[in-house]
C-alpha cells in the first residue's frame, strides 16, 4: 500500500518511530521498511512543525499487517444480533466508549471483552448510558478491563489527564481544535467559554502565540484537570475561572476569537459573548442541528446578533462530525460587522 513517510537514520529509528507513535501518526496497519543506512516508517498524516522532525518525508509501498479480528468477529453474542453491533465507538486515551441498543445490553460484558482482544491499545470498555446533569457529563459504567475511568489522552502533541465519568471531552473535534489554533494570530486574547479539561485551550497555547487565554468551565471538576493540563503540557498563558460563563465574563477584557463548545446551548449564550467581542473579532459558534436547518440557523444567529446590537456574518459552516442520521455537530463562523460612528 502506498504511504507517505518519514526517512530517518537506522540509529535513530526507534526514537522517532515511539515519538510518531505518542503523537497518534504512526501507520501501524503497515510494516516498517529500512535499507542499509536508513528507517522508512510509515504515517497517516505530515508531522507539524510541533514535532520537530527534521527529516525527509517521501512515499513508499509498504507491506499491509495482517490485522486482529474485527470485534464482531470476537464477541461472543447471539449472531441474529450481530449487525446491530456499533461499526465506531470513541476512543479516549485508553478507554473504548460505546453505546449499545437495548437488544445487546445483555450481552455488554461479552462485547467490552471482544473489544479488548481486538484492540491491544485499549485498557477499558465502558459504557456510555447517556448524558446527564447540569455538567453535561456522561453516565458511564465500566463493561470490560480495568476498573477505572481515568486516562490520559493524547493528540497533536498535547496530554490531557481526566476522568471520563466527571467531565465531559470529546475526541472528535481534535481536527477542529488543531483548526481554530492555526487561525489564531498572534497576540489574539481568545476567551473558550465552555472549555471543559482544556483541549481548545491548551492547543492554542501550544501551537500559536495569543495574548493570553481566558478559560471558564462551570463543572468544578474540569477546573481541577485543566490546571493538571496546564502544568502538564507547560502552558503559562492561560487563565482559568469557574462558573457560569455568562457571569464570569462580565469582568474579562474583550476577546478577539471566542470558542463557544457547547452544542445544546451555545445559542444561549450568544448574547453575553457578543458583549465582550472586539470589533472585527471571530466567534466560533458549536452547535447540533438537522442538517436541512442549517441555513435557517445561520439567519437566527445573525438575527439575533443584529437584536442584541452587534451585528455579524455567518462566513460559513461546516460539519465538524455526525450526530444522527439526519444531524451534525456544526460548527459556525462569525465575524463581527464594525459600526462606523458618523
Amino acid at each position: 500500500m502506498i504511504s507517505k513517510c518519514v526517512v530517518v537514520p537506522r540509529s535513530k529509528g526507534e526514537t522517532i518511530r515511539k515519538k510518531l507513535s505518542d503523537e497518534d501518526l504512526l501507520r501501524k496497519d503497515l510494516r516498517i521498511m529500512s535499507s542499509n543506512t536508513d528507517i522508512f516508517i510509515p504515517i497517516s498524516v505530515e508531522p507539524g512543525k510541533e514535532l520537530e522532525l527534521c527529516y525527509p518525508i517521501s512515499e513508499m509501498d509498504f507491506e499491509e499487517l495482517e490485522q486482529a479480528k474485527g470485534y464482531r468477529e470476537l464477541a461472543d453474542i447471539p449472531s441474529q444480533l450481530k449487525d446491530l453491533l456499533p461499526s465506531s465507538f470513541d476512543i479516549i486515551g485508553d478507554i473504548c466508549i460505546i453505546k449499545l441498543a437495548d437488544a445487546l445490553l445483555h450481552y455488554s460484558k461479552a462485547i467490552g471483552e471482544a473489544i479488548l482482544k481486538a484492540n491491544n491499545n485499549l485498557k477499558v470498555v465502558t459504557l456510555d448510558g447517556g448524558v446527564k446533569g447540569e455538567f453535561r457529563t456522561r453516565d458511564i459504567s465500566i463493561i470490560a478491563g480495568d476498573d477505572r475511568t481515568k486516562t490520559i489522552h493524547k493528540e497533536f502533541g498535547l496530554r490531557l489527564e481526566m476522568d471520563i465519568a466527571s467531565v465531559y471531552f470529546s475526541p472528535r473535534l481534535a481536527g477542529e481544535r488543531k483548526r481554530i489554533a492555526e487561525i489564531v494570530r498572534y497576540g489574539d486574547n481568545i476567551l473558550d467559554m465552555f472549555a471543559g479539561v482544556g483541549p481548545f485551550s491548551i492547543m492554542i497555547a501550544k501551537h500559536a502565540n495569543p495574548r493570553e487565554i481566558h478559560a471558564i468551565d462551570i463543572n468544578p471538576d474540569a477546573i481541577v484537570y485543566l490546571e493538571k493540563n496546564i502544568m502538564l503540557n507547560k502552558v503559562e498563558n492561560i487563565s482559568h475561572y469557574q462558573g457560569d460563563a455568562r457571569s464570569v465574563i462580565c469582568g474579562l477584557p474583550n476577546s478577539d476569537r471566542i470558542i463557544m463548545n457547547l452544542p445544546h446551548s451555545s445559542m444561549d449564550f450568544l448574547g453575553a459573548a457578543l458583549d465582550v467581542l472586539e470589533p472585527g473579532g471571530s466567534i466560533y459558534l458549536y452547535a447540533i442541528v438537522e442538517n436541512e436547518d442549517v441555513p435557517k440557523l445561520s439567519g437566527e444567529i445573525e438575527e439575533k446578533a443584529m437584536g442584541y446590537g452587534h451585528p455579524v456574518t455567518v462566513d460559513g459552516a461546516r460539519i465538524v462530525h455526525t450526530y444522527s442520521p439526519t444531524s451534525s455537530l456544526y460548527v459556525f463562523d462569525l465575524s463581527s460587522i464594525q459600526v462606523m460612528d458618523w
